[in-house]
């Protein structure tokens, strides 16, 4: 009896014992595994859809380990094709979720930041393909036209633009990713809905 009342005891403790917080994701550097890696932070300017720099000078492209080393794959399988990847936007702070539904609170443009972007999670990434030495290459829209024309079934265009659409694809999905059906510029990564939103800031304190 005295080893069953004990039993009762700690399991009582430790059913009222308070869980302990579980550990935030840490982001990385992308650069820091991909060194030819195109920057091209469009928030972190004002030449973007808001039209307002919304990024602090000095944003990098985090992303979570996961992220990171399937993009390391799709960057591997590119450049022996003469492509290299340049990133638009990848991880993106809460706080800067909640600026930018301040300036276009409209869903489908922006993400509700009560529910979050995948952006915020880490989760995601846009970007496009440049050659070796950093040329654009021809994409059926510039970045964030939310258009007919952004969608991977769009069969308009020039064929180039077609073709290097599905050469950035073939690259996302066979590293994992999950490609926007609405924006060729889009990957997500498989489950990331499910990921807690982060809102780390993009350059280390102090």
């Amino acid at each position: 009896m005295l080893f069953s009342t004990g039993l009762t005891l700690t399991l009582t403790l430790l059913a009222g014992a308070p869980k302990a917080a579980a550990p935030k994701p840490e982001l990385v550097d992308a650069t820091t595994v991909i060194p030819d890696l195109v920057l091209d932070l469009r928030y972190a300017t004002k030449d973007n859809f808001l039209k307002r720099q919304v990024y602090p000078d000095g944003a990098r492209c985090l992303l979570l380990p996961d992220s990171v080393k399937r993009l390391k794959e799709a960057a591997d399988a590119l450049r022996p094709q003469g492509y290299r990847l340049k990133v638009y936007d990848c991880y993106r702070p809460r706080a800067v979720q909640y600026e930018m539904w301040k300036i276009l609170p409209k869903p489908g443009y922006v993400a509700d930041p009560r529910k979050g972007s995948n952006h915020n999670r880490g989760g995601a990434v846009d970007l496009t393909l440049v050659t070796k030495d950093g040329a654009e290459v021809e994409m059926p829209t510039p970045f964030d036209d939310f258009t007919p024309a952004a969608h991977h079934g769009y069969a308009g265009g020039t064929p180039a633009s077609r073709e290097h659409r599905e050469v950035l694809r073939k690259a996302m999905e066979g590293a994992g990713f999950q490609r926007n059906k609405m924006e060729w510029w889009h990957y997500d990564l498989p489950g990331a809905t499910k990921l807690p939103v982060l809102d780390v800031p993009f350059t280390p304190a102090g």
